[in-house]
């Protein structure tokens, strides 16, 4: 499968609101031979971990929750100049509106953490199927740091976030 389509698959998962912060993000994204897209430095730098993903799929049930409802966000996270849009303005939209908000919030996390979580996953998905294209070699070369412990994680929690992503299709 495409990165691109990987990509797709996983913000359509990521429950209804999710969706819209990463629908800019899979239609920016390119193909498996092309370049990545840039990732502002606080998503790059966030270490994934178990408790933030525990709080992100408890946020992600409560936004759940909320499909159906008439909440309508797209014209606050449209992309500027054919760009992702930034962290900043899609937690923006998200605290505009209190379900939204408040939906998040139980989970322990605030409207920017949840994005940043989200942005962070989608990131190192990109990265972890550029060094499986590579070959076990590539992951052995890659610099120590977030990255690194990130692919590192996503690769401990790949079923996991694979069953929770199943969960989500068969709720839709």
């Amino acid at each position: 499968m495409q990165i691109r389509e990987s990509v797709r698959r996983f913000a359509a998962r990521t429950a209804l609101f999710g969706s819209l912060a990463l629908g800019a993000v899979a239609a920016h994204a390119p193909a498996a031979s092309a370049q990545l897209p840039v990732f502002p430095p606080e998503v790059t730098s966030y270490r994934l971990s178990t408790e933030g993903m525990q709080k992100f799929v408890a946020a992600t049930n409560n936004l759940k929750a909320l499909e159906g409802e008439n909440i309508d966000l797209e014209d606050q996270i449209q992309p500027r100049d054919g760009e992702m849009p930034e962290v900043a303005q899609i937690a923006a939209a998200f605290d505009s509106e209190p379900r939204i908000r408040n939906a998040i919030g139980q989970a322990g996390l605030t409207s920017r953490e949840y994005v940043t979580f989200l942005f962070a996953m989608i990131h190192t998905m990109f990265n972890a199927a550029m060094i499986e294209m590579g070959g076990e070699n590539a992951f052995a070369q890659m610099q120590n740091g977030v990255l690194k412990d990130n692919v590192r994680f996503f690769r401990e929690h790949k079923d996991e976030i694979e069953r929770m992503a199943e969960q989500m299709d068969d709720d839709n």
